[in-house]
C-alpha cells in the first residue's frame, strides 16, 4: 500500500502575494489560509534569504523567465511557528495567454528525511 503524502501548493501574483494556500500549506507549513492569502511571501521566505530570492523574483518578472523554473530542490520555509523547515519543492514561473508574467506556483512536498537547504537542483526529467 503507498503511503500518501502531504502536497503544499503556493500561488502568488506578479508582486509576490499569496493568491492560493492549499490545504497541504496548511499541515506543513502551519498557517491557515486565512492568514496566508493576500499576505506577501515574506510569510514562508526565511528572513535570512529574502533579498536573494526578491531579487530572482524581480528579476523573472522584470524578463518574463526564471532559469530555475520547473526544478526541483530542498527549500527552506519559515513555518508558523517560528521554525524554520526544509522542504522538497518544485517552483514554476507563470506566464499569461499572451506571455506576460502572471506569477508563480510553488509544490513542496512533505519531509522524507534528511533534506538540507538547496540541494542539488534536479531539472524536469525529459522522459
Amino acid at each position: 500500500m503507498a503511503t500518501e503524502h502531504i502536497q503544499a501548493i503556493v500561488l502568488c501574483d506578479v508582486d509576490g502575494l499569496i493568491s492560493y494556500w492549499s490545504p497541504g500549506a496548511e499541515q506543513l507549513f502551519g498557517y491557515p489560509a486565512t492568514a496566508a492569502i493576500g499576505q506577501s511571501l515574506n510569510l514562508i521566505v526565511p528572513e535570512a534569504l529574502r533579498e536573494r530570492h526578491w531579487a530572482g523574483f524581480k528579476h523573472a518578472v522584470e524578463s518574463g523567465r526564471a532559469s530555475s523554473s520547473g526544478a526541483a530542490t530542498n527549500f527552506p520555509v519559515k513555518c508558523q511557528d517560528g521554525q524554520v523547515r526544509t522542504f522538497p519543492a518544485r517552483f514554476a514561473f507563470l506566464t499569461d495567454a499572451h506571455g506576460k508574467p502572471a506569477g508563480a506556483i510553488g509544490i513542496y512536498n512533505d519531509r522524507q528525511g534528511d533534506e538540507r537547504p538547496f540541494g542539488p537542483v534536479q531539472p524536469l526529467s525529459a522522459g
